[in-house]
């Protein structure tokens, strides 16, 4: 099963990636310019995005 790395902000999916790198990435820009609860969670399975 894949691994999955989810990323929620304010406790709402936001958005999955393949890597955690690609995630860590994605979260340090994003915080550069929103001030919200965010947190990464590793997850396996099927991968869903949300279109924000």
């Amino acid at each position: 099963m894949k691994t999955y790395y989810n990323i929620y902000v304010n406790d709402d999916f936001w958005r999955a990636f393949d890597t955690e790198r690609e995630a860590k990435k994605y979260l340090y820009e994003f915080q550069k310019t929103h001030h919200v609860k965010t947190e990464i969670i590793a997850t396996g399975g099927k991968k869903s995005n949300v279109g924000r």
